[in-house]
Order: C-alpha cells, then structure tokens, then sequence
C-alpha cells in the first residue's frame, strides 16, 4: 500500500529539501506544471519524481540569473541534489519504488543501483550517538515493535505515549530527536493533534505510522516529514528515521539558505 500520487510527490521533496513549507513549495510548483501541460492526471509517481529531478537539475546547472521571489531562485538557494546513494534510499525504501523506476528517476546513475542502494543502507547503520526519539501508539505490540526497530539503529527510545495529550507532554519534557506517531489515536484524536500541541515548544521532525495514507500529506499548516504507511517495513521506518537525524533542517546560516546537508 502506497501514498497518494500527490502525497508521494510531497513527501520525497519534503525529504530532499529537509524542511516540510520548502518541500510543499517545490512539490506544487511541480504538480501544476504537470497540470499545466495536461499531464497531471494519469502521471505516475515515477514521471513526477523524474520531472522533480530534472527541473532541479536543470535549474542549478543554469548560469542565467533568476527572477527575484520566483521558485527558479528558490531552487538555486538550495544548492544540489543530496547524494545519489541517498536518493535511491529515499525512493526505495521509503517511497517504495522499484528498482527500475528509481533507475528511471535518477538516470543517469552515477554508479549501478544495488551498489548506490547498499551505500545508502549503510547510512542507516551508521552510529547514532545520542540520538532520541518519541513514540506516540496506542497499540502496546506496534509501539513495542517500533521501539525494537529504533533500538536496532542506536537510537534511544525517551518517551513512549499512548494519546496526543500525553505524546505533547511527554515531547516538551523529553524533547527527543524524532517523533514516531500514529496518525489514528484512540478512534478520536489523531498524531495532528499531539504535533499541533508541542510543535511550537519544539520543533523536531515527526514520522506518521498510518493504515489511513489518503488523510495525510495534504499540504495543510502541520503536517509530519514523513509517512509510513501500515502495515510498515522496519526498514522504511528506519531509513525515514536516519533521513530525519542525519539532515540538517532546512535554515538560514550566514545568510544563506541550506537544505539537508548531511551532518
């Protein structure tokens, strides 16, 4: 089970730009040009990656001058693409894309694709140091199960909750790395709720663990980096998991914009 097309689309930007307003920015700028050209109704999830990529690509490599306030600028602040090893990760494990497509997406790769896939897991496996992190389920075996993936990586569970009260709570007082939340809590509130109540006491990058893909990623004021669809791979949460920690939030340094630049 797969994301929505549109939603697909604006999770892998919110990953490769690190930040979910400048993902959805890039994301929209690429659904209405497919709009536009009357291409956005049966496009797949691969044409759109592809176009992403390119329109990047393009755009970096170009030596004209952007028009000031214009996404073309937008898109030259942030710099390259993040590595290939790393995208193939993103495509594959968390996107869910075969091999094909994501040799289709990123062609032309710069090395084959079982050895860019292999670097990129080793990402994963990478020492965490003290990396935390927050899990918010109200199902006791998912939360367990999810805890065990977390710890296989190195990353030290801090908190665990099992409503949006108690996951704001437990979020500002524990201030974890990373937030692993449901999105369907207790039939009544949901992981939104718990983000919406602690986002502005900390800010951190939230994961959605969800059997609900079409009520998500709407481009709406909170939404997560990420979401896992249920019933999940651990390797998709733990590559979504390492993205988040590894990547530097989208910010202003010097002046200068930065995206995902890995720490």
């Amino acid at each position: 089970m797969f994301l929505p097309v549109s939603a697909s689309i604006r999770q892998f930007a919110r990953a490769v730009t690190a930040d979910r307003m400048a993902g959805d920015e890039l994301a929209n700028a690429v659904m209405a040009e497919a709009a536009r050209t009357g291409r956005a109704a049966g496009a797949t999830r691969a044409e759109l990656f592809r176009e992403f990529i390119l329109k990047w690509r393009e755009i970096v490599a170009s030596d004209a001058p952007p028009k000031p306030f214009s996404n073309v600028e937008y898109v030259k602040s942030l710099g390259p693409l993040p590595s290939q090893s790393r995208l193939v990760l993103l495509l594959s494990d968390i996107c869910g894309l075969s091999q094909r497509d994501v040799e289709y997406v990123l062609a032309p790769l710069t090395k084959p694709y079982e050895e860019l896939l292999a670097e990129g897991r080793s990402l994963v496996k990478a020492a965490r140091g003290a990396h935390t992190a927050l899990i918010v389920e109200d199902e006791p075996l998912i939360a367990a199960d999810l805890k065990d993936v977390l710890e296989n990586m190195g990353v030290k569970v801090v908190g665990q909750a099992r409503t949006a009260e108690q996951g704001a709570r437990e979020a500002v007082k524990k201030t974890p790395d990373v937030v692993l939340a449901d999105y369907n809590l207790d039939g009544r509130k949901t992981g939104v709720d718990a983000v919406v109540a602690f986002h502005d006491d900390h800010d951190c990058p939230v994961i959605f663990i969800t059997g609900y893909p079409d009520d998500v990623l709407k481009g709406d004021d909170v939404e997560p980096d990420f979401v896992i669809v249920k019933p999940y791979r651990p390797e998709a949460v733990q590559a979504a998991v390492a993205h988040c920690l590894d990547t530097m939030r989208f910010t202003t340094i010097d002046g200068e914009l930065v995206n995902g630049d890995v720490q």
